[in-house]
């Protein structure tokens, strides 16, 4: 439970002496751009996204313009022969090969609680000569400390904003007829989403595109292509945080349905990194909305938008950590008669960390391990599954994470009709549409699950 020194525990990436080039800056400043343009000139590289979006996104860019590239992601895996450039997420970074170059995107993700590990672990161990981070300027501080701490030299680029962006001194004063063309709304609920579409369409001409977290990531890029096309007739967009990261859009204007979201245990104040990040999508370079502007349906959020937009977000202090396989096996070795949940308790309890690193929130994987705590599983087996897409509260992907386990530990094969519940099974027997789809969410939920896992 010692992970005071992390870093040490990738002997080949300290060999390498290797140079982290950092491109910091705004939404909308190039920053990734220019580190793509690294990446396009080696023959050797890998991207990790934040999202499988955006992989898939960098994958299909590269091989567009002639470049050859593979993709992976947890759920998806296109790889050609001699094909030696990948676009991945960040949890699947390729560590146990060299690169000539590695790009990192939305570096400041090293800090969040759930996901962090994951970028501190790329970070820390991605085998490449040059390392390419792009994000805030809120991670400069502490990936400098960790440079100290790996040997590998640190060089900064800044980048400003390419286009305006304006916050405007009034609100909407709760008028949806207010909306207009290449406005883009921001719920953060996927109620607001739907109740936002349809006050749009109400009291305005126009129809609205929808884009939150539950939907594929395929009707995601679907409905903001949409939005995009100035022939459609899709002329405004609601949305969720979502649109944060991962999508190319047109949007003129930001109009931020509320400046709270829930955290998941109650609801808070917007952070200046995330109102700055959504506001960041308006006004995007060489489009017909290049000057963006923001702004809030309520006058009671204007203070609040006002006083980020003004504000520098907290310098990020700490880096994310979680147990590898090996520490989690050789704890359970020493402890052969503990539950995997009860592992974990321990593990954080006794968990020795530098200044420089947190534990990342270990409740996920608590959850599921205790799902599939009767089944009989080695460490390795239960490791990979309370990493899996599951959120443990669902009933049905609790249903189905079960029958997974339980089907790899008798040594069967499980297809996924096997698991796939009937529509009559997932519905209550109403015609209401968004009870349709729903049953089509959770069909995708526990289909990609089953990628994830096979």
């Amino acid at each position: 439970s010692d992970l005071r020194t992390p870093a040490e525990l990738y002997p080949q990436a300290r060999a390498m002496k290797r140079k982290i080039i950092m491109h910091i800056g705004p939404t909308n400043s190039g920053k990734t751009y220019a580190a793509l343009e690294r990446y396009k000139a080696v023959d050797s590289a890998i991207y990790c996204g934040p999202l499988r979006l955006l992989a898939q996104e960098v994958y299909q860019r590269m091989n567009a313009a002639g470049i050859a590239c593979n993709l992976l992601t947890g759920e998806e895996r296109r790889v050609s022969d001699g094909v030696d450039k990948w676009s991945c997420t960040v949890e699947m970074a390729l560590v146990n090969r060299e690169f000539d170059v590695a790009v990192v995107d939305e570096i400041q993700l090293i800090g969040d609680q759930q996901r962090g590990w994951a970028w501190t672990h790329a970070l820390l161990a991605l085998q490449a000569k040059e390392v390419h981070l792009c994000g805030e300027g809120t991670t400069l501080d502490i990936v400098r400390k960790l440079c100290k701490t790996t040997g590998d030299t640190l060089e900064i680029n800044e980048y400003e904003r390419l286009t305006s962006l304006t916050v405007a001194q009034k609100s909407l004063e709760g008028n949806f007829n207010q909306i207009k063309p290449g406005d883009a709304i921001i719920a953060f609920s996927r109620k607001n989403v739907f109740n936002a579409k349809q006050f749009v369409e109400l009291n305005t001409p126009y129809k609205a595109a929808i884009i939150y977290g539950g939907l594929p990531p395929e009707s995601r890029a679907d409905q903001a292509k949409l939005f995009n096309d100035p022939e459609s007739d899709r002329q405004v967009l609601v949305a969720s945080d979502a649109i944060g990261m991962g999508l190319n859009l047109n949007i003129r204007r930001i109009v931020f349905y509320t400046m709270q979201k829930f955290n998941g245990t109650k609801i808070i104040p917007l952070t200046v990194s995330q109102t700055k990040q959504i506001a960041g999508r308006a006004g995007r370079f060489g489009t017909q909305w290049e000057n963006g502007q923001v702004t809030c349906l309520e006058t009671k959020d204007m203070a609040l938008l006002h006083a980020s937009m003004k504000m520098t977000a907290p310098r990020i202090m700490s880096v994310g950590i979680t147990p590898t396989v090996e520490q989690v096996e050789q704890f359970s070795n020493s402890l052969p008669n503990d539950t995997y949940a009860t592992l974990l308790d321990k593990f954080e309890d006794l968990a020795q960390l530098d200044g420089n690193y947190f534990m990342c929130n270990l409740d996920h994987h608590r959850a599921i391990a205790k799902l599939i705590q009767t089944i009989p599983l080695n460490i390795r087996d239960r490791y990979h599954f309370v990493q899996s897409p599951c959120n443990p509260e669902e009933p049905f992907i609790k249903a189905a994470i079960v029958k997974f386990a339980r089907a790899h530990s008798m040594g069967e094969e499980l297809s996924l009709d096997q698991v796939m519940l009937s529509d009559e099974e997932y519905i209550d027997h109403s015609d209401s549409p968004t009870t349709k789809l729903n049953a089509l969410e959770v069909k995708h939920r526990v289909t990609i699950l089953y990628l994830w896992l096979r």
